[in-house]
């Protein structure tokens, strides 16, 4: 590895991915540090559930290395199953089973304690759905079923693609809160975002990814001063709003002149968010959308 990935939880050096002659993930470095959450933040295509698939041994990249753990994801692909947990954008749950009886399938595959599956749905607040079979199911309440899965074998690590797409916003909150907790309780998090609000909830570090590549790398709160810009929002008595930079000399001039023409109705600032900042890397919108 070289020197500025050495030393975290994952480590990814330059890696590639390539399906013929397209190349999904093209050279990407990171470290996520232990306990922290990390982010994959980039619209459809961009890479980020290619990377999370190497990183889970469920593809082998075309070169590049990458540890996850401290093992290797070449040499030890059987070690690292063991000490993740993944939950996956598409929900493949088993409809026709109950809640208890999906995750107890699973943790038998792990030789798990049989009073782990009781506890895991508890912890995502689905023990008193657990005799109810799957299929009934919201999105959200089988996303928490997912969860309770992924945390079956007492993973150090977790992996979670789009974990919480095409919920509805309350169950969306719950999913994050409770991300939030895991982070705190010492896992750590590698998610995959193309949900502006969701990094700047949830990451304490983020990699905005874009056609294979990652083209900018920080703290939600650093990436905005670096990239975006805060605005100053004036309305006027006539109902129109006028943006300007803030702290700039337009801003000033701007206020100035509503100001002594007597037209101002209401005046906000508008802190720059994680999407001023990829359209200003990228020329493009991100657009909600599945990878």
């Amino acid at each position: 590895m070289t020197s500025d990935t050495a030393g975290g939880e994952i480590v990814v050096d330059k890696l590639v991915k390539r399906f013929g002659s397209f190349t999904a993930v093209d050279g990407i470095s990171f470290t996520v540090e232990k306990g922290s959450i990390f982010g994959l933040l980039g619209p459809n295509g961009a890479g980020k559930s290619t990377t999370i698939k190497m990183l889970t041994c469920q593809e082998r990249p075309t070169s590049g290395r990458a540890s996850v753990g401290g093992l290797d994801i070449a040499r030890d692909a059987l070690k690292i199953k063991q000490k993740i947990g993944i939950v996956f954008e598409y929900q493949n749950l088993y409809d026709e089973l109950t809640a208890y009886e999906n995750i107890d399938f699973f943790r038998s595959m792990f030789n798990a304690d049989r009073a782990r599956t009781r506890e895991v749905l508890k912890l995502v607040g689905m023990e008193e759905h657990m005799k109810k079979a799957v299929g009934k199911f919201s999105k959200g309440m089988k996303q928490k079923v997912l969860i309770a899965r992924s945390l079956i074998n007492d993973p150090d690590i977790l992996f979670l693609d789009e974990p919480t797409s095409g919920l509805d916003p309350r169950s969306s909150l719950d999913i994050r809160h409770f991300i939030q907790r895991l982070s705190q309780e010492g896992k750590t998090i590698i998610l995959t975002t193309h949900n502006m609000e969701e990094a700047d909830f949830l990451c304490h570090d983020l990699a905005i990814v874009h056609k294979g590549k990652i083209i900018a790398r920080g703290t939600p709160k650093m990436l905005k001063k670096q990239y975006g810009q805060d605005v100053l929002k004036v309305e006027t008595k006539g109902g129109n709003v006028f943006e300007s930079p803030l702290n700039s000399r337009e801003c000033a001039e701007l206020f100035s002149r509503l100001s002594l023409a007597g037209e101002i109705f209401s005046v906000a600032s508008e802190e720059a968010t994680l999407e001023d900042v990829f359209i200003r890397l990228t020329g493009e919108q991100l657009t909600n959308g599945h990878q």
